[in-house]
């Protein structure tokens, strides 16, 4: 069973990293204030989808206001996800017609077994102008004990008419510890050995999305086999640079000895990493660390998107910003040359020479 799947949260506790709309479809149902519908709206990967089937498994939870989060036990919560007699769901790619919307009517005005009849309809924005029309005459009449619940990754496609009857349920783009702190609690839970910079490096990989890290996740878990779960995994697959990498960088480029910097150089190459994309994408990376960190800036503001810290940039940094502004005009002026060669331990040389301030 895929990781999405498998550790997809069975309560809005163990939901991650969306506590506002939590709180705000948890006290709609507490204080009994239920709309009619509901616009959940975010990139992909936060949670869109599971929050609306959380959203109606709680509205038909017995036992939800004396818990506080479904409880889990009840009859309705019981029932499979795929089957619950009271919860309909529909993808608008596939569903997208006026004539699919109209036929939602005459089954929504079935009779409710449980509390609440709901609609989840996935990705809302993609049902045609004409659908949307049948989808408001729906929603601003409902049948009894019904509520939508619609799902988008591009709300500005929805019709402002639609947009306005609906509550809005927006949803974040995660940040890096809350998606290495997914990954932590499934590689534990799979009784996994992994080391702390995979999962500092998956969280900055995941680009915010849950899903797209946990996919990343599961395949290097099988990469790994009986193995550690490690970095090298992610360097070898996707291309990720290991904090290693970035901090024999970071020295090269601080102490600005071109004798140290030639001879890293040398290793890197007979130690099989990848200069080219260490070049392209990691020094940008790390001379934007550095920037941060000069322009004095605190710490719990920015997050270091090397896996470095502003504590080690403190005690070891010699760097001034001119420095770094030099750096970036030297790697702009060379690195369309990386990105054509055959050669990058010759390229990786001419910018040696230019970083160390030789010949200047």
């Amino acid at each position: 069973m895929q990781y999405s799947v498998k550790y997809r949260p069975a309560t809005f506790a163990q939901v991650v990293g969306q506590p506002v709309t939590c709180r705000i479809l948890r006290n709609s149902i507490l204080m009994d204030r239920v709309p009619a519908a509901i616009l959940f709206a975010g990139t992909r990967g936060t949670g869109k989808t599971t929050l609306a089937r959380l959203y109606a498994r709680a509205l038909n939870c017995e036992n939800f206001k004396t818990v506080g989060d479904l409880c889990g036990t009840c009859p309705s919560c019981r029932e499979a996800a795929d089957s619950h007699l009271s919860i309909l769901e529909r993808d608008a790619a596939s569903y997208n017609g006026v004539d699919d919307v109209r036929d939602l009517e005459g089954i929504l005005r079935q009779t409710v077994i449980h509390k609440y009849r709901v609609l989840i309809l996935d990705e809302c924005h993609m049902l045609s102008k004409q659908a949307q029309a049948a989808l408001l005459k729906q929603v601003e009449d409902p049948p009894p004990r019904t509520v939508f619940l619609l799902a988008s990754t591009d709300p500005q496609k929805v019709e402002d008419t639609l947009r306005s009857r609906c509550l809005s349920a927006p949803l974040r783009v995660l940040n890096s510890k809350e998606v290495a702190d997914n990954a932590r609690m499934i590689l534990t839970a799979e009784g996994r050995q992994y080391t702390e910079d995979f999962v500092n490096r998956l969280g900055m990989l995941g680009g915010g999305s849950l899903r797209d890290a946990q996919q990343i996740l599961e395949s290097m878990v099988l990469a790994a086999g009986d193995g550690v779960v490690d970095v090298n995994l992610l360097r070898d697959s996707v291309g990720v640079i290991s904090r290693e990498e970035y901090g024999q960088l970071a020295e090269v480029l601080d102490r600005k000895d071109l004798r140290l910097f030639l001879e890293k150089i040398r290793c890197w190459y007979y130690e099989g990493w990848d200069l080219q994309n260490l070049f392209i994408e990691g020094i940008p990376v790390l001379l934007r660390d550095f920037s941060m960190f000069l322009a004095g800036i605190p710490s719990e503001n920015v997050e270091c998107l090397s896996g470095l810290t502003f504590e080690g940039f403190s005690r070891n940094l010699r760097l001034r910003l001119p420095d770094v502004e030099r750096l970036v005009r030297e790697w702009e002026v060379t690195v369309e040359f990386m990105r054509t060669t055959s050669n990058p331990k010759v390229i990786w040389g001419m910018f040696a020479v230019k970083a160390c301030g030789c010949g200047q």
